[in-house]
């Protein structure tokens, strides 16, 4: 095989970079081995993976042939995904992360561990190991640009009921239990969305995540597309066909640890298959992911929507002004010709969190009480010209 990209993956504070040594570039594309392999690069807190939209079916590639293995293309998640990415920027200018499996997925099926996903056929371990690995570096980006953030699993289904079946690990007899013991750690420390029902800026439970009037479940529903879990669909009936999440959502969720949380979406096929409801469901699912980052995970996020690059270990803004370290633990200093006067840092969330009138550009400024993350400093100089620089609070 011919290894035609390596995807390299740096500590986690050092940022991802592509194989030529740079960092990936918000809005470019990039391929895995023989392009077989997407992914979009992003500077948004979001990560869309669509593992079985491929069409490609190249003939040295064998079929998968296991037991109990699912072999049919899950039709227009693809299409669909790449929508919702691009009324995404429309909205917000900013991208999403975006990890397509161009492979059918009677080939390579990339929601399961390597085993099945290649059928033990090593000569596709590598594309197994691409997607994942993209996946990976985009996780490493939002982290290292917020903190945290959400991966979303796109999938269809052709189940009788028509509405979007949500995953969260959580079994549909969990789902049916009441509020109280969902609630239990026995539940919310294996659900993918963990992390976000230990820190939410509305410090909701576990259920009211779920199922809730601030769930992702409801605000579908609310928007015309019926949701389960949501308010008014809580939980599937013991008959219904119910998919609660995958390998990749296992994998790439909070469930057993870091600070993103994953949820599956599995799509029924009315908003799929026609050209015009894709159109009409990818509108109002760019309004909910706007709406639930802007409620669960970061106060007033549609105003201050997205990163545009990767902090360095010197952050220059192109207009003489530096911050260092940066990434910073206690102290911040500048280097600048700049006659600063003042100096305001806002968090990622828009919010203010200091003002410092400066005498001495050389004096450094006290960072240690801020949280892990990234904040925007802006530096006022003499006439009123704001010089903007990112720093990463580490």
């Amino acid at each position: 095989m011919i290894l035609k990209y390596i995807l390299v993956v740096v500590g986690v504070m050092g940022g991802v970079v592509a194989a030529n040594g740079q960092p990936f570039v918000p809005g470019n594309t990039y391929y895995g081995r023989d392009n077989y392999i997407e992914y979009f690069a992003g500077n948004a807190p979001l990560i869309i993976s669509v593992p079985h939209g491929g069409y490609l079916e190249p003939t040295g590639m064998p079929d998968r042939n296991c037991t109990d293995c699912s072999y049919v293309r899950d039709a227009y998640t693809q299409e669909l995904s790449r929508l919702i990415k691009d009324k995404f920027y429309d909205r917000t200018g900013c991208y999403p992360h975006m990890i397509v499996n161009l492979i059918h997925r009677k080939k390579l099926d990339m929601n399961r561990e390597l085993i099945a996903a290649t059928d033990s056929n090593a000569a596709l371990d590598d594309y197994w190991y691409d997607y994942h690995e993209f996946v990976d570096s985009a996780k490493s980006t939002v982290f290292n640009n917020y903190a945290k953030g959400l991966f979303i699993d796109m999938h269809g289904h052709g189940h009788v009921k028509q509405r979007i079946e949500l995953g969260y690990l959580v079994s549909k007899t969990t789902l049916s239990l009441a509020d109280s013991l969902i609630n239990l750690p026995t539940y919310t420390n294996f659900t993918s969305i963990r992390n976000l029902a230990l820190d939410n800026l509305s410090a909701l439970s576990h259920v009211s995540l779920l199922r809730g009037s601030s769930s992702m479940g409801t605000y579908l529903a609310t928007r015309g597309f019926p949701s389960v879990p949501s308010s008014a669909d809580p939980f599937p009936l013991a008959a219904d066909e119910y998919f609660n999440g995958g390998y990749n959502t296992v994998r790439h969720g909070s469930n057993s640890s870091g600070k993103i949380d994953a949820i599956q979406f599995e799509l029924y096929s009315a908003i799929r298959f026609d050209s015009v409801e894709r159109v009409k469901f990818a509108d109002s699912m760019v309004s909910v992911l706007i709406k639930y980052l802007d409620t669960h995970y970061f106060t007033n996020y549609a105003a201050t929507p997205c990163i545009t690059t990767a902090v360095d270990e010197v952050e220059d803004n192109g207009q003489g002004v530096r911050l260092y370290p940066n990434p910073a633990k206690e102290w911040i200093s500048m280097q600048t010709d700049r006659e600063i006067t003042y100096c305001r840092i806002v968090s990622s969330r828009g919010q203010v969190m200091r003002g410092y009138a400066v005498a001495n550009v050389s004096e450094p400024l006290w960072v240690a009480d801020f949280p892990h993350g990234l904040y925007l400093v802006q530096l006022y100089d003499n006439q009123g010209k704001i010089y903007s620089v990112r720093l990463l609070k580490d």
